[in-house]
């Protein structure tokens, strides 16, 4: 599975692309895009964004009297914004960090805090984009450190700030893992040593005792006990398949990845149903509910379709 290396590997090269050729550029690739009629729900082509754009999909195909089609699978950030700006594409979602920090005009200031961050990116895009962005999920995949369950049972350290009480009283034995770019991110390891004030002493031991790992085997390394503690996705359903405890980010530090859906204003302009069953979709995925059916989709091999509409039933959605 490579969906999240995917995801963040976007949020680096996507930015670039469009400072170095424009976005606009890229309207020659729309051509791959399927020639469905009616209100076109896009998505990534990773397992969360499937499942979220087969939400969007299912919900407006019952619950409106629109024609919608199934455009999920598009593609990665760049290829669906530009589809999305060129109307080859109606909806898709997105996440509040991707937004700011990686589509244009670009932000090099992440924001931990989801309400102001969805703000910001609501009021930009829609004046320089003509795209409304409506109201933002609970679920937030961002960074998150987490700890084999063996280790949490034994220490009981449950928080980022108790782990910076743990390490500061000497403990720094225990093995770590991580990818590079989280080891030297600001809003990764670098950084999140100085906002909980982790002793220089104790980084500088805890380094020794730190390996870098592909993030596609980060979890499996942690679950079974070859580290204590790993880097992590929020809702990355290997968390749960490895039973791995996800440390509270109680300081706030990690910069907000709410999902949250795109939607062109001139659709809206036409279709303002479209708001309303989406924003009473919204509310019901945090994190817990879409890592479950990430692991469904995922680790199960099931259909984000399936998945998708079984929820909504049980919601009372469809």
């Amino acid at each position: 599975m490579t969906w999240h290396t995917s995801r963040r590997n976007l949020l680096r090269t996507t930015g670039a692309a469009a400072g170095a050729v424009g976005l606009s550029s890229l309207a020659g690739c729309m051509g791959t895009i399927g020639g469905g009629s009616g209100v076109k729900v896009g998505s990534k082509q990773f397992s969360e964004q499937r499942v979220l754009g087969s939400l969007a999909y299912e919900t407006l195909s019952e619950n409106t009297d629109l024609e919608i089609s199934d455009e999920t699978g598009l593609g990665g950030t760049t290829q669906n914004f530009e589809a999305l700006r060129s109307e080859e594409i109606d909806l898709y979602w997105e996440y509040t960090g991707t937004a700011w920090l990686t589509l244009p005009p670009q932000h090099d200031d992440p924001i931990a805090d989801p309400d102001e961050i969805h703000t910001e990116v609501k009021q930009e895009f829609e004046a320089e984009h003509g795209v409304t962005v409506l109201e933002y999920a609970p679920l937030d995949n961002t960074y998150v450190l987490t700890a084999n369950p063996d280790w949490h049972e034994e220490t009981g350290v449950d928080s980022l700030s108790e782990l910076a009480a743990h390490v500061n009283d000497g403990n720094t034995d225990l093995d770590q893992v991580m990818n590079a770019e989280f080891s030297e991110r600001d809003d990764g390891w670098s950084g999140l040593v100085e906002h909980y004030d982790f002793d220089d002493d104790a980084v500088d031991d805890l380094a020794d005792n730190t390996s870098t790992v592909d993030d596609e085997v980060v979890y499996q390394v942690v679950g079974e006990g070859e580290a204590d503690i790993g880097m992590g996705f929020n809702t990355d359903p290997r968390i749960l398949q490895f039973d791995l405890h996800v440390f509270e980010d109680d300081e706030d530090f990690f910069p907000a990845y709410n999902a949250v859906p795109l939607v062109r204003e001139e659709l809206l302009e036409e279709s303002p149903e479209i708001e309303d069953v989406l924003n009473e979709l919204t509310p019901l995925l945090d994190t817990d509910t879409i890592r479950e059916m990430n692991n469904e989709v995922a680790n199960e091999d099931r259909n984000p379709q399936n998945v998708a509409s079984e929820f909504l039933e049980d919601e009372g959605l469809i």
